[in-house]
């Protein structure tokens, strides 16, 4: 297939990739907001974010395996009506028990979308254009983030909380219809490569998926536990998703730029990344309004917005596309650690110390990122 038709496919996976994450990326976002509503502890949410990280966790792996030995489009296809059913059953919950579990369901196909979905982007995307294309692809599902939660709020707000999860439940499965019409069929992707070489392959990027560790801790606690925070201090849901907007926005911008970033230096920009993080923990610890979040948010915004593209452009140039599934399995999977023990143990934490504390000691998990990095780059 030409590059022309390839770059084509890319465009309309691209639009598929922004539906899906505002499904599955908004339910993340403000389900700490159900749950504080139905009498949630700080506790509870880490919990709840690590039930559901642990399964994703468990399956990025299993889907990077399935995607080096069976077809990448159909399992997308299949992958999507999945997740937004998962999305759907949130509406019928009435506990934090059923949350829980539901929850678990949500990490399972958050996983089999982001291995996936990176998979096939790195995959029909052209070698002279690979940091674009994954540039857009980060663009494409964190614009899902930013509207998402935006609009997620004000749904709340007017409608309720079932109608908010119907109502992306229905992007998902519009997402479906998309794929089944506009990709299957057009291109075939299916990759057969040995273990030991995957092996092989997965250790030269090892330093990677390191770096991204600390990193995965801090986004594991601004997913889960912050956004509970917020409401606790009295935020309003809309407010809690203009926030959350406001710093995927802010995150956007970071990604647009990744080609700017890639050529001035991978470690430069991940030291760069690595200060605002650690700026951004540091001055969060004592927000109780709307300005006293905003701001640390911008520093997040930034810092995130650099190290997640720089890294993952890293990875796909240095692994061949026969491998392409278990590597984006691994890269999925550091996130599904960082995500599961973030909550867990900031969410015990904060419930014992306080949220100062918790903030405070992330601050000090993002400067472990500066050698981590430069051993990734050495």
């Amino acid at each position: 297939m030409s590059p022309d038709s390839r770059e084509k496919i890319l465009l309309v996976l691209y639009i598929t990739v922004f539906l899906n994450s505002t499904g599955l990326g908004t339910s993340n976002f403000l389900l700490p907001v159900y749950a504080e509503s139905l009498g949630a502890t700080y506790s509870d949410l880490g919990r709840m974010g690590a039930v559901g990280n642990i399964m994703y966790l468990i399956v990025t792996l299993a889907t990077g395996y399935l995607l080096d030995r069976y077809e990448r489009v159909n399992l997308y296809l299949l992958f999507t009506l999945l997740g937004g059913i998962s999305v759907g059953v949130f509406a019928f919950t009435e506990n934090i028990t059923q949350l829980i579990v539901t929850r678990g369901l949500l990490g399972i196909f958050s996983a089999t979308f982001w291995v996936t979905a990176s998979t096939l982007t790195a995959d029909l995307a052209p070698p002279e254009i690979i940091t674009r294309a994954m540039g857009r692809y980060n663009l494409a599902w964190i614009m899902g983030f930013a509207l998402g939660p935006l609009f997620g709020g004000y749904i709340i707000n007017l409608f309720g909380f079932k109608t908010f999860f119907y109502s992306l439940s229905g992007l998902m499965l519009f997402s479906f219809l998309i794929i089944s019409l506009r990709i299957k069929g057009s291109i075939a992707l299916r990759r057969s490569m040995g273990t030991a070489s995957t092996i092989d392959s997965l250790r030269n990027v090892i330093f990677a998926y390191l770096t991204l560790a600390p990193f995965t801790l801090v986004l594991g606690i601004y997913m889960a536990i912050m956004p509970g925070h917020m409401k606790v201090v009295g935020l309003t849901s809309a407010t809690i998703g203009l926030l959350i907007a406001m710093t995927n926005g802010v995150r956007g911008l970071s990604f647009f730029n990744v080609e700017r970033y890639v050529k001035w230096g991978s470690r430069k920009s991940i030291f760069s990344a690595s200060i605002m993080i650690f700026l951004a923990m540091y001055l969060v610890r004592d927000a109780v309004n709307t300005a006293g979040f905003a701001i640390p948010l911008v520093f997040y915004g930034v810092g995130a917005g650099i190290i997640t593209p720089v890294v993952l452009d890293y990875i796909t140039r240095r692994i061949p596309k026969s491998a392409l599934g278990a590597a984006m399995g691994v890269h999925e999977g550091v996130y599904g650690v960082g995500m599961c023990f973030g909550p867990l143990i900031g969410g015990r934490m904060a419930d014992i110390y306080g949220t100062q504390t918790l903030y405070i000691s992330l601050a000090f998990v993002a400067l472990t990122i500066l050698p981590l990095s430069w051993k990734m780059t050495k």
